[in-house]
């Protein structure tokens, strides 16, 4: 059996470009696919790559893509190298449904909403707040460490017992400075701390993880399935932060979370309203198990057009979202 295929490029710039200690995101670049069975049934996908968190690059995935030609097999995969995992999820996706297969979408669940960098965090935390979330992630490591750790001490003053407040450090920080944030969050009720050194720095993630008593979280070193596994058979002790459209076929990262009672946070990557959808569907129909923390898919209105963005997404997330987002239309608005 085989199938046709097509991918278009997008190029959409952010509503409020995002700081990170990678530096400034201002748009989003990626890929739609879709794939055609011989009767007729349509399936599409996403390749949403991040270079600088270690994927492929957008020029290689346009390259996989123009190599495969305008027919695929169904075993399309089983030549697409591992590294690629962004390609892997987006054709995985695509054959899922243009396979017939559907995922059924489960319950409502209450999302993490993404905090901006520096004072910003501030006000939206409290307009959030009034709107009903209970769950905060806030980007640190982007500017002077004693204002961000002063800021720390207001983001929790005004934070309710019954919240919870994620740090993610994007690697920024050395082991000193690590410790230094190590030693305040151990006083303050944060959830965890999200990848506090450069993913090389191997043994200083490990030997923090076993110093403080704060829970820390993998992101940029578990880019793949494959390195949340080599990290798993060291022994990692906390969180892993995974981003299901960098990561791989998601059937497959969904199995080894359930199979290996992994402590997982499902987190977006940033891409659009298709790629969220594909995602969601396949969590909320999963084992209740995978969910046991709340999902990092509170991004908001990326992109300020519900084209890209989706149907308004608010603290609980249940399926009539996911239904909401038609990728036929989504794969229309590209020229």
């Amino acid at each position: 059996m085989s199938f046709s295929f097509h991918a278009k490029p997008y190029r959409l710039p952010l509503k409020a470009p995002l700081r990170t200690a990678h530096g400034l995101w201002q748009e989003r670049e990626g890929l739609l696919v879709r794939l055609e069975a011989a009767d007729g049934r349509v399936g599409f996908g996403e390749i949403a790559p991040i270079p600088w968190f270690g994927t492929e690059t957008l020029p290689e995935a346009l390259e996989i893509c123009g190599k495969l030609g305008d027919k695929v097999p169904a075993d399309v995969l089983a030549v697409v190298p591992e590294r690629m995992g962004c390609v892997r999820f987006a054709l995985a996706e695509a054959l899922r449904q243009s396979s017939g297969q559907a995922l059924e979408e489960g319950r409502r669940v209450p999302l993490t909403a993404l905090l901006p960098a520096g004072r910003g965090a501030t006000e939206v935390l409290l307009a959030r707040l009034e709107a009903g979330w209970l769950s905060f992630k806030w980007k640190v490591g982007v500017g002077d460490i004693d204002e961000e750790l002063g800021l720390l001490d207001e983001l929790i003053e005004r934070l309710p017992a019954y919240t919870k407040l994620r740090l993610d450090a994007n690697g920024a920080w050395t082991r000193r400075q690590a410790a230094r944030w190590l030693e305040r969050c151990a006083e303050r009720p944060v959830e965890f701390v999200e990848q506090p050194v450069a993913p090389a720095d191997e043994d200083s993630l490990m030997g923090l993880a076993q110093d403080f008593p704060v829970t820390l979280a993998l992101d940029e070193s578990v880019v793949r399935l494959a390195q949340a596994r080599v990290w798993q058979a060291r022994g990692w002790p906390g969180v892993f932060v995974i981003k299901p459209a960098l990561a791989g076929p998601l059937d497959d990262t969904i199995s080894w979370a359930i199979e290996t009672k992994a402590d997982v946070v499902w987190s977006s990557a940033i891409e659009t309203a298709l790629g969220r959808a594909a995602i969601l569907r396949g969590i909320f129909g999963a084992d209740p198990a995978v969910l046991q923390r709340s999902p990092g898919f509170g991004v908001g209105e990326l992109f300020g057009d519900r084209r890209w963005d989706g149907p308004f997404t608010g603290p609980l997330l249940d399926g009539e979202w996911m239904t909401g987002v038609n990728p036929a239309e989504m794969w229309g608005n590209l020229p």
